[in-house]
């Protein structure tokens, strides 16, 4: 990891994702979105999303820790 910013080139010795003198990011990107489309993860098809509400979301969760 750099240890200064690819922006400002402000000390970033403990390696903050951003940089606290200007807020862009500390460094570039390790990987790209075509290296993680193609690994083992980025090829999963059985991933489902949804939109819920925060109160379903907590009733569910709820739900789950219950057991029922």
């Amino acid at each position: 990891m750099k240890k200064k910013c690819i922006h400002c080139n402000h000390p970033n010795n403990e390696g903050w994702f951003y940089c606290k003198e200007c807020g862009k990011k500390a460094s570039k990107s390790k990987f790209t979105t075509n290296m993680y489309m193609m690994s083992a993860m980025g090829k999963r098809t059985d991933v489902e999303m949804s939109v819920q509400g925060i109160d379903q979301n907590v009733n569910e969760m709820k739900k789950r820790m219950h057991g029922n």
